[in-house]
């Protein structure tokens, strides 16, 4: 009896969790942890929690289509496409380089980069000194610039020093670079300000003249 007891609070524990807390919740999907002790979680994916972005956060928290979780399941409706094809689940996890459309309202949202086809490489830019980059991951998420060097770090990461539009310097690790360009070609559309984020001394000055 103890056997078949142990057994059945085993099988209980297999599988993905089903709730996540919002303390929990990555940093980049902006969830406000004082309003509601849960967040959504992701589906089953191939993605990482890390670097997803939920289908529910881009309708209710970015694109303020809808006020609760209950209005986004509307897109049962099937007029929302990631990648071509339609999504039904409001936890569908998108990532880096996928596409999400809304055919009612003809808005294409790219997620950090363009989509160039499916199974094919038209074209590469060659990582080297020059190059233009965004910053996938770490402190400088979402930040853009010109490579400058490469550190080689034999038995620990290779460190890239980047240069902004504005003449800041900043670095991160090799694997948080994505080249997107070389010189005045770019191949992603970059918001206003070219995703420039001003240092700590600037970030004080423009509080203190809104002060004033």
């Amino acid at each position: 009896c103890t056997g078949r007891r142990w057994s059945s609070f085993h099988a209980m524990d297999l599988g993905r969790k089903k709730h996540l807390k919002s303390v929990a919740a990555p940093k980049h999907w902006m969830v406000d942890k004082l309003v509601s002790v849960f967040a959504p979680c992701p589906s089953t994916s191939p993605h990482k929690l890390r670097k997803c972005l939920l289908l529910i956060i881009f309708l209710r928290n970015r694109f303020k289509y809808a006020l609760t979780g209950d209005e986004v399941k509307i897109c049962m409706q099937q007029f929302i496409k990631i990648d071509g094809k339609v999504q039904n689940d409001i936890t569908y996890s998108a990532e880096f380089m996928n596409v999400i459309s809304i055919d009612k309202t003809e808005r294409i949202e790219k997620h950090h980069s363009d989509w160039f086809g499916k199974w094919q490489t038209t074209n590469f830019f060659k990582f080297d000194t020059g190059t233009l980059c965004l910053v996938t991951r770490g402190a400088n998420l979402g930040r853009t610039g010109m490579i400058t060097n490469r550190e080689r770090h034999t038995g620990s990461f290779d460190v890239v020093p980047v240069k902004d539009a504005n003449g800041n310097n900043f670095a991160t690790w090799l694997s948080n670079i994505f080249v997107i360009g070389k010189g005045n070609k770019i191949w992603i559309s970059l918001p206003q300000g070219k995703d420039i984020h001003l240092i700590i001394a600037e970030e004080r000055d423009k509080r203190l003249v809104a002060q004033w």
